[in-house]
Protein backbone atom coordinates (compact mmCIF):
# COMPACT_ATOMS: atom_id res chain seq x y z
CA UNK A 1 0.00 0.00 0.00
CA UNK A 2 1.68 3.47 -0.92
CA UNK A 3 1.85 5.98 2.14
CA UNK A 4 0.80 9.12 0.67
CA UNK A 5 2.18 11.11 3.43
CA UNK A 6 5.85 9.91 2.79
CA UNK A 7 5.43 10.32 -1.03
CA UNK A 8 4.44 13.94 -0.36
CA UNK A 9 7.61 14.52 2.09
CA UNK A 10 9.66 13.59 -0.83
CA UNK A 11 8.03 15.43 -3.34
CA UNK A 12 8.04 18.60 -1.41
CA UNK A 13 11.75 17.92 -0.65
CA UNK A 14 12.94 17.58 -3.86
CA UNK A 15 11.02 20.75 -4.90
CA UNK A 16 12.70 22.75 -2.26
CA UNK A 17 15.66 21.31 -3.60
CA UNK A 18 15.15 21.81 -7.12
CA UNK A 19 14.33 25.43 -6.49
CA UNK A 20 17.22 26.42 -4.31
CA UNK A 21 19.31 25.10 -7.20
CA UNK A 22 17.58 27.10 -9.96
CA UNK A 23 18.46 30.27 -7.67
CA UNK A 24 21.75 29.36 -6.31
CA UNK A 25 22.76 28.64 -9.80
CA UNK A 26 20.72 31.67 -11.88
CA UNK A 27 21.56 34.17 -9.08
CA UNK A 28 24.97 33.78 -7.45
CA UNK A 29 28.21 34.66 -9.66
CA UNK A 30 30.87 32.14 -9.55
CA UNK A 31 34.18 33.82 -8.73
CA UNK A 32 37.40 31.74 -9.74
CA UNK A 33 40.96 32.11 -10.53
CA UNK A 34 43.21 30.81 -13.53
CA UNK A 35 46.61 31.02 -13.39
CA UNK A 36 48.34 31.32 -16.66
CA UNK A 37 52.53 30.63 -17.00
CA UNK A 38 54.09 33.10 -19.58
CA UNK A 39 57.35 34.56 -19.76
CA UNK A 40 56.27 38.30 -19.28
CA UNK A 41 58.33 41.16 -18.02
CA UNK A 42 55.63 41.38 -14.90
CA UNK A 43 52.48 39.65 -13.35
CA UNK A 44 49.28 40.80 -14.92
CA UNK A 45 45.67 40.42 -14.02
CA UNK A 46 42.69 40.51 -16.18
CA UNK A 47 39.22 39.20 -15.86
CA UNK A 48 36.64 37.83 -18.34
CA UNK A 49 32.65 38.26 -19.08
CA UNK A 50 30.33 37.56 -20.87
CA UNK A 51 26.62 37.90 -22.44
CA UNK A 52 25.24 40.27 -19.67
CA UNK A 53 21.71 40.27 -21.31
CA UNK A 54 20.94 43.06 -18.28
CA UNK A 55 22.26 40.43 -15.37
CA UNK A 56 23.96 43.19 -13.13
CA UNK A 57 22.65 42.07 -9.56
CA UNK A 58 23.28 38.97 -8.19
CA UNK A 59 22.32 37.52 -4.69
CA UNK A 60 26.39 37.87 -3.53
CA UNK A 61 26.32 41.57 -5.24
CA UNK A 62 26.36 43.97 -7.60
CA UNK A 63 28.50 43.22 -10.98
CA UNK A 64 30.37 46.38 -11.06
CA UNK A 65 31.53 45.27 -7.25
CA UNK A 66 32.38 41.56 -7.65
CA UNK A 67 34.81 42.93 -10.36
CA UNK A 68 36.27 46.13 -8.28
CA UNK A 69 37.35 43.91 -5.47
CA UNK A 70 39.19 41.62 -7.40
CA UNK A 71 41.76 44.53 -8.72
CA UNK A 72 42.05 43.70 -12.19
CA UNK A 73 44.48 45.66 -14.65
CA UNK A 74 41.89 45.43 -17.14
CA UNK A 75 38.72 43.74 -18.24
CA UNK A 76 37.42 42.08 -21.40
CA UNK A 77 33.30 41.76 -22.05
CA UNK A 78 32.67 39.44 -25.25
CA UNK A 79 29.53 40.63 -26.50
CA UNK A 80 25.42 40.04 -25.49
CA UNK A 81 25.23 43.23 -23.46
CA UNK A 82 21.10 43.62 -23.60
CA UNK A 83 18.04 42.28 -24.83
CA UNK A 84 16.89 45.62 -25.88
CA UNK A 85 17.79 48.99 -26.34
CA UNK A 86 15.77 49.71 -23.31
CA UNK A 87 18.50 48.42 -20.97
CA UNK A 88 21.38 48.72 -22.67
CA UNK A 89 22.43 52.70 -21.07
CA UNK A 90 22.22 50.37 -17.69
CA UNK A 91 24.39 47.37 -18.75
CA UNK A 92 27.21 50.08 -20.40
CA UNK A 93 26.73 52.14 -16.93
CA UNK A 94 27.69 49.22 -15.12
CA UNK A 95 30.69 48.37 -16.91
CA UNK A 96 31.56 52.48 -16.84
CA UNK A 97 31.78 51.93 -12.84
CA UNK A 98 34.44 49.70 -13.31
CA UNK A 99 38.03 50.94 -11.93
CA UNK A 100 40.01 49.56 -14.71
CA UNK A 101 40.02 49.59 -18.59
CA UNK A 102 37.35 47.64 -20.25
CA UNK A 103 37.72 46.19 -23.67
CA UNK A 104 34.40 45.15 -25.38
CA UNK A 105 33.06 43.22 -28.61
CA UNK A 106 29.78 42.96 -30.60
CA UNK A 107 27.65 39.96 -29.89
CA UNK A 108 24.53 38.90 -32.08
CA UNK A 109 22.01 41.11 -29.56
CA UNK A 110 24.07 43.96 -30.52
CA UNK A 111 22.64 43.49 -34.16
CA UNK A 112 18.81 42.35 -33.10
CA UNK A 113 16.24 43.17 -30.27
CA UNK A 114 14.26 40.90 -29.01
CA UNK A 115 10.49 41.89 -29.14
CA UNK A 116 8.76 38.87 -28.05
CA UNK A 117 9.34 35.05 -27.81
CA UNK A 118 9.11 34.79 -31.70
CA UNK A 119 9.87 37.64 -33.20
CA UNK A 120 13.19 39.75 -33.29
CA UNK A 121 14.13 43.23 -35.28
CA UNK A 122 17.46 44.64 -36.15
CA UNK A 123 18.91 47.39 -34.35
CA UNK A 124 21.20 50.00 -35.09
CA UNK A 125 25.13 50.30 -32.99
CA UNK A 126 24.24 53.58 -32.48
CA UNK A 127 23.02 53.59 -29.40
CA UNK A 128 25.37 51.26 -28.25
CA UNK A 129 28.90 53.33 -29.59
CA UNK A 130 26.68 56.40 -28.00
CA UNK A 131 26.78 54.93 -24.37
CA UNK A 132 30.27 53.57 -24.91
CA UNK A 133 31.65 57.26 -25.69
CA UNK A 134 30.55 58.27 -21.84
CA UNK A 135 33.22 56.22 -20.43
CA UNK A 136 36.73 57.26 -21.21
CA UNK A 137 38.16 53.93 -19.49
CA UNK A 138 35.48 51.85 -22.10
CA UNK A 139 36.93 50.81 -25.46
CA UNK A 140 34.63 48.95 -27.88
CA UNK A 141 36.93 47.04 -30.25
CA UNK A 142 35.25 46.22 -34.00
CA UNK A 143 38.08 44.24 -35.88
CA UNK A 144 40.52 46.39 -34.53
CA UNK A 145 43.52 46.35 -32.01
CA UNK A 146 44.78 47.95 -28.75
CA UNK A 147 47.96 48.08 -27.10
CA UNK A 148 47.71 48.40 -23.42
CA UNK A 149 50.53 48.57 -21.26
CA UNK A 150 50.40 47.23 -17.62
CA UNK A 151 53.75 48.20 -15.72
CA UNK A 152 56.61 46.66 -18.34
CA UNK A 153 54.44 44.45 -20.21
CA UNK A 154 52.84 45.11 -23.20
CA UNK A 155 49.45 42.82 -24.07
CA UNK A 156 48.13 43.14 -27.70
CA UNK A 157 44.69 42.73 -27.64
CA UNK A 158 41.94 41.82 -31.01
CA UNK A 159 38.46 42.09 -30.84
CA UNK A 160 36.62 40.46 -33.50
CA UNK A 161 33.19 41.76 -35.13
CA UNK A 162 30.88 38.76 -34.39
CA UNK A 163 31.59 36.13 -36.75
CA UNK A 164 27.92 34.21 -36.47
CA UNK A 165 27.35 36.91 -39.20
CA UNK A 166 30.37 36.37 -41.15
CA UNK A 167 31.96 39.81 -40.17
CA UNK A 168 35.20 39.10 -38.98
CA UNK A 169 38.63 40.26 -40.42
CA UNK A 170 41.89 40.72 -39.44
CA UNK A 171 44.52 42.79 -41.22
CA UNK A 172 47.18 39.80 -41.79
CA UNK A 173 50.01 42.56 -42.03
CA UNK A 174 49.45 43.01 -38.09
CA UNK A 175 52.47 41.51 -36.06
CA UNK A 176 51.57 42.77 -32.96
CA UNK A 177 54.79 43.94 -32.43
CA UNK A 178 56.35 44.93 -29.32
CA UNK A 179 53.75 43.14 -27.23
CA UNK A 180 54.59 40.45 -24.82
CA UNK A 181 51.01 38.80 -24.62
CA UNK A 182 48.42 38.62 -27.12
CA UNK A 183 45.00 38.42 -26.40
CA UNK A 184 41.60 37.66 -29.16
CA UNK A 185 38.04 38.48 -28.18
CA UNK A 186 34.77 37.56 -30.15
CA UNK A 187 31.63 36.47 -29.48
CA UNK A 188 31.23 33.22 -30.72
CA UNK A 189 34.03 30.12 -30.28
CA UNK A 190 33.40 29.27 -33.65
CA UNK A 191 36.12 32.59 -34.05
CA UNK A 192 38.84 30.12 -33.53
CA UNK A 193 37.98 28.35 -37.16
CA UNK A 194 38.83 31.76 -38.47
CA UNK A 195 42.10 32.42 -36.17
CA UNK A 196 43.27 28.71 -37.04
CA UNK A 197 43.11 28.99 -41.03
CA UNK A 198 44.59 32.49 -41.19
CA UNK A 199 47.28 31.34 -38.89
CA UNK A 200 46.87 34.10 -36.61
CA UNK A 201 49.59 34.52 -33.35
CA UNK A 202 47.46 34.34 -30.06
CA UNK A 203 48.39 33.58 -26.93
CA UNK A 204 44.58 33.66 -25.37
CA UNK A 205 41.14 33.41 -27.10
CA UNK A 206 38.19 34.60 -24.98
CA UNK A 207 34.71 34.28 -26.41
CA UNK A 208 31.14 33.55 -24.85
CA UNK A 209 27.78 32.85 -26.32
CA UNK A 210 26.83 29.55 -25.38
CA UNK A 211 26.21 29.96 -22.20
CA UNK A 212 27.70 26.96 -20.75
CA UNK A 213 24.27 25.38 -22.22
CA UNK A 214 22.40 27.44 -19.63
CA UNK A 215 20.15 24.49 -18.56
CA UNK A 216 23.27 21.96 -18.67
CA UNK A 217 21.48 18.49 -18.03
CA UNK A 218 23.89 15.79 -18.75
CA UNK A 219 23.18 13.37 -21.98
CA UNK A 220 20.29 15.67 -22.53
CA UNK A 221 20.95 19.03 -23.41
CA UNK A 222 22.45 19.73 -26.85
CA UNK A 223 23.11 23.01 -29.00
CA UNK A 224 24.79 23.61 -32.26
CA UNK A 225 28.11 24.25 -30.23
CA UNK A 226 29.16 20.80 -28.85
CA UNK A 227 32.02 20.21 -30.22
CA UNK A 228 33.36 22.79 -28.24
CA UNK A 229 34.56 22.53 -24.50
CA UNK A 230 33.12 24.15 -21.51
CA UNK A 231 35.59 27.02 -19.85
CA UNK A 232 39.26 27.18 -20.09
CA UNK A 233 41.66 25.24 -22.07
CA UNK A 234 44.85 24.74 -23.17
CA UNK A 235 45.53 23.99 -26.72
CA UNK A 236 49.06 24.27 -27.38
CA UNK A 237 52.83 25.71 -25.81
CA UNK A 238 51.49 29.36 -24.34
CA UNK A 239 48.21 29.07 -26.42
CA UNK A 240 44.45 28.95 -24.57
CA UNK A 241 40.87 28.92 -25.26
CA UNK A 242 38.12 30.13 -22.98
CA UNK A 243 34.55 29.51 -23.41
CA UNK A 244 32.63 32.22 -20.72
CA UNK A 245 29.78 30.17 -19.47
CA UNK A 246 28.29 34.37 -19.26
CA UNK A 247 26.47 35.88 -16.66
CA UNK A 248 22.99 36.28 -17.83
CA UNK A 249 20.01 34.51 -19.70
CA UNK A 250 17.99 34.32 -22.78
CA UNK A 251 14.55 32.58 -23.72
CA UNK A 252 13.89 31.44 -19.74
CA UNK A 253 15.22 32.88 -16.70
CA UNK A 254 17.10 30.10 -15.63
CA UNK A 255 20.66 28.16 -15.12
CA UNK A 256 21.28 24.27 -14.41
CA UNK A 257 24.57 23.42 -13.75
CA UNK A 258 25.60 26.30 -15.65
CA UNK A 259 26.50 28.95 -12.68
CA UNK A 260 27.04 32.79 -13.92
CA UNK A 261 30.68 33.24 -13.69
CA UNK A 262 33.71 35.99 -13.35
CA UNK A 263 36.55 34.40 -14.45
CA UNK A 264 40.05 36.23 -13.15
CA UNK A 265 42.96 35.38 -15.09
CA UNK A 266 46.47 35.49 -13.45
CA UNK A 267 49.41 35.70 -16.04
CA UNK A 268 52.77 35.64 -14.52
CA UNK A 269 56.73 34.71 -15.16
CA UNK A 270 57.55 31.04 -15.57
Amino acid sequence: MINYSIMNIIIFLLSVIFIFVAIYGTHVVRKHTIKIKKNIPNKIKYIHISDIHNKRIFLNGKLRDIINSNQPDFVVVTGDYSANQKNLPDVIKELGCINAPVYLVLGNYERREKVNLFKKRSITLDLLMEEVKKYRHLKLLINESHLLKVGATNIFIYGFDNSSYGNESYDLTNKQLNSHFSIMLAHSPRIIRYIEANQISFNHILVGHTHGKQVNIPYLSKTPYDEFHIGFKKIGKDRYFSISKGLGTTKVSLRINAQPEVVIYEVSGE
